[in-house]
């Protein structure tokens, strides 16, 4: 072989060396693309996982939160029911209270007018028999002893009732006062009170305001000064 054709040779081996470099570089640079691609993509998939995760841990708080919250609510919300049921129950209470006391002031109420009612009847009944015994004496009644009666009557009996009390207590101080400070005063009960001094009012003895609840003679029957 001449040196002309080994130089040949040599030429060709170059080239297909260039080349075989060429195909190499270019391989290495695709798979460079590649591998650059492919870290692009694990990095955005990374953060897409932290972002993911983020999101998951966020969720995670907010329904924790929530579930707090709820049992902070529930547990209000029993407290608060264990509250209620304990003012019905205090209410309950206290109404059978009420409703035994105003009953034992009716009862109390029905026995005085009773009383009333019972010693009114003997009033009447004493006056018949002192006009028919001074009838058959063929005498006109004498008004002085049926005053003498009734006064005895009044100081000795009507005394102890609510009506007479409470006149009474009215001419002794000669003022107006209030329905509690009778019932207090005299040791009447507060529903008799009321009773009796409506009692009076409708009989224009004495006068009472519905709103102070004061009550005040409006003619001075003892005449005392």
């Amino acid at each position: 072989m001449t040196d002309r054709e080994k130089l040949i040779e040599q030429i060709d081996d170059f080239k297909s060396t260039v080349v075989t470099l060429i195909d190499e570089r270019d391989k290495l640079q695709s798979e460079g693309e590649e591998l650059r691609t492919a870290k692009r993509e694990a990095e955005e998939k990374s953060w897409a996982a932290e972002e993911k995760l983020k999101e998951i841990e966020n969720d995670f708080q907010k329904t924790k939160d929530e579930k707090d919250n709820a049992e902070t609510e529930l547990a209000m919300a029993k407290a608060e029911l264990e509250s209620v049921k304990t003012r019905a129950e205090e209410a309950e209470s206290s109404k059978t209270e009420a409703v035994d006391a105003i009953r034992a002031e009716r009862d109390e109420l029905k026995k005085e007018m009773q009383e009333i009612n019972d010693q009114l009847g003997r009033v009447s009944e004493l006056y018949r028999e002192a006009s028919a015994e001074k009838e058959a004496l063929a005498e006109k009644v004498d008004v002085s002893d049926l005053l003498a009666i009734y006064i005895t009557l009044i100081e000795t009996v009507f005394f102890g009732k609510p009506h007479a009390r409470i006149l009474y207590t009215l001419h002794d101080v000669k003022t107006a006062i209030t329905r509690k400070n009778i019932a207090s005063s005299t040791g009447i009960m507060p529903a008799a009170v009321l009773k009796a001094v409506h009692d009076l009012a409708n009989a224009d003895l004495v006068k009472y305001d519905d709103v102070t609840q004061e009550v005040e003679l409006t003619k001075d029957i003892l005449r005392r000064g």
